[in-house]
């Protein structure tokens, strides 16, 4: 019986961690009904744009995939504009000419709206990079040939019912984006009536090429935007925790500078560095999956903002609040106010001392071996976390690679590397815990106590110096409502369809914080991972044979 019951167990979590990165959700993005999204379309329009690379460096093949762009609105119905701005500063010596390319469509029948959304997007590609095995350049399939086409793709369909807008549509293809924004500045400081009237702005950028379209940034006081992304995109993908995690990168996007000034979204890739800025980014490499998802989730959202009444309010966006937003993939994205994040965060703590009552009444767990436990778990995830930098601050060295907390993209073999140190950590503590439970029950329960005791005063913290713990206080919800079931209502079999929830909503944000750090930042995930590997331990436990 026990048998069948790990194998149950064990087929469940694989097929939930295949689900949980996506396998069957947004892989299946170009597969939605009533999209007007074409990814094929999109796909010919990145043939074009990647034929060859377009950086500050080709000044020819640019002004190609510039007036490629032009023709293309044009051939929409549009009027397009193309900004020159020369002589501008090069930070490799001397000065560069560049060109944004602008359009404006209005509602048929009308001359200006009361309020615009903008889509945005660069032209260029990455300009020479050094890499260990040389010098690279990008064609800039991915970046930013996806968001490019993404809004080539997105005007067409939206076009369509042009009779119906009542909001009218900018688009804004900045140029130099790479070298240090220089399109969106210049298109601010000297241009900036293109903007006017501009209620919401968004910026499609990639980093990677494949992998699902991730909302990774908006502005501040995102109640409103939040509030209408989850209700109109189809398949969200979001963590708001990322705006924070995106706060400490060396990254910087067209949004950077508009974020001040205008309520929007930042939407990428970002899944992985050997393919962004160098010659892998190319067209033989591109994931049309990935390219279906923006449009599957933008589409709706620019149907219902062109087309109601209720965004008039170039205003409407505007917020003095923000959002907790957290996407458990194929299940739920969930969006809940600050007040809302407190109450769950209280409900957890409430959870957690019914938990301990009546585990401690049943004379199934200890007070003070649950305090053990817990600080064991902290110790051992700290010792793991160290162990782990080391790791790969020694592999970085013998490549002879540059080591950084957040940037470490040339070194080869980095997930192998990391899934081995992952490997070796959980095999490691599988054979403790293995051990310790066939001594005592009793282990299990004080074990898993502990574990969400900590993942609780480490939510706290994160709680009152970010606004942000979801990835903490939901699997830690999902455990502690494991534990009352079982000790309530003895139904322990329910610990495993608690897991794998749990599993569905750690894995991924764990591999989105792991591809967008690095693998130089490999501790972070290795103290996150080892955390939830004890919970998955523990509650497969609970599962196969636990009595109450």
């Amino acid at each position: 019986m026990k048998k069948v019951q790990f194998l149950t167990a064990l087929v469940l979590i694989v097929a939930a961690a295949f689900a949980a990165m996506g396998f069957f959700t947004f892989r299946n993005a170009d597969n939605q009904k009533d999209v007007l999204f074409s990814t094929d379309r999109a796909v010919e329009d990145i043939r074009r744009i990647s034929a060859r690379p377009h950086s500050i460096e080709h000044p020819v093949e640019r002004a190609q995939v510039r007036w490629y762009l032009h023709d293309r609105l044009e051939d929409m119905g549009g009027k397009p504009q193309i900004f020159y701005y020369d002589s501008i500063p090069c930070k490799f010596g001397g000065t560069l000419n560049i060109a944004n390319v602008y359009c404006k469509f209005e509602p048929r029948g009308r001359d200006t709206s009361d309020a615009y959304l903008m889509l945005v997007a660069h032209l260029d590609s990455r300009f020479t990079e050094q890499t260990p095995e040389g010098e690279t350049l990008s064609y800039g399939a991915a970046d930013d040939g996806y968001g490019l086409a993404a809004i080539l793709e997105l005007t067409r369909g939206a076009l369509t019912y042009a009779g119906e807008w009542n909001q009218g549509l900018k688009i804004l293809f900045t140029d130099a984006e790479e070298h240090e924004l220089d399109g969106m500045r210049y298109a601010l400081e000297k241009n900036n009536q293109l903007f006017d009237r501009v209620g919401l702005l968004i910026n499609l950028e990639a980093r990677g090429v494949k992998g699902p379209a991730l909302l990774f940034e908006t502005s501040r006081g995102n109640a409103a935007l939040m509030d209408f992304y989850t209700e109109n995109a189809l398949m969200p993908y979001t963590y708001s925790l990322t705006s924070v995690i995106y706060g400490f990168m060396p990254n910087f996007t067209d949004f950077t500078p508009a974020r001040r000034l205008f309520p929007g979204y930042n939407f990428s890739v970002i899944d992985n560095l050997h393919f962004y800025h160098n010659d892998r980014d190319c067209f033989s490499n591109i994931h049309p999956e990935s390219i279906a998802h923006y449009g599957v989730q933008l589409e709706p959202m620019l149907r219902k903002y062109l087309t109601d009444k209720e965004y008039a309010d170039p205003d409407y966006f505007r917020s003095g609040e923000d959002r907790v937003a957290f996407t458990v993939p194929g299940i739920k994205t969930f969006c809940l106010t600050q007040k809302d994040n407190i109450i769950l965060n209280a409900v957890v703590l409430l959870m957690f001392c019914l938990a301990m009552i009546l585990y401690i009444g049943f004379g199934r767990a200890r007070f003070g071996k649950v305090l053990l436990n817990a600080f064991w778990i902290l110790v051992t995830g700290l010792l793991a976390a160290g162990a782990a930098t080391g790791a790969v601050w020694a592999a970085a060295k013998i490549a002879g690679v540059p080591f950084s907390m957040t940037a470490l993209k040339f070194l080869s073999w980095d997930g192998i590397l990391a899934l081995a140190l992952t490997a070796v950590m959980a095999v490691a503590y599988v054979i403790f815990f293995l051990h310790k439970s066939r001594k005592s029950e009793n282990f299990v329960f004080e074990h898993l106590l502990g574990l969400v005791l900590l993942m609780l005063v480490l939510s706290g913290v994160l709680l009152f110096t970010t606004g942000e713990n979801f990835f903490l206080i939901f699997p830690a919800a999902c455990a502690l409502t494991g534990l009352l079931l079982h000790v309530i209502l003895y139904l322990n079999i329910l610990s495993l369809p608690l897991l794998l929830l749990a599993e569905m909503a750690f894995l991924p944000f764990l591999y989105n914080v792991y591809t967008a750090l690095t693998v130089g930042a490999l501790g972070i995930v290795m103290f996150l991972a080892f955390l939830y590997t004890v919970l998955t331990a523990s509650l497969v436990r609970c599962f196969m044979n636990q009595r109450r």
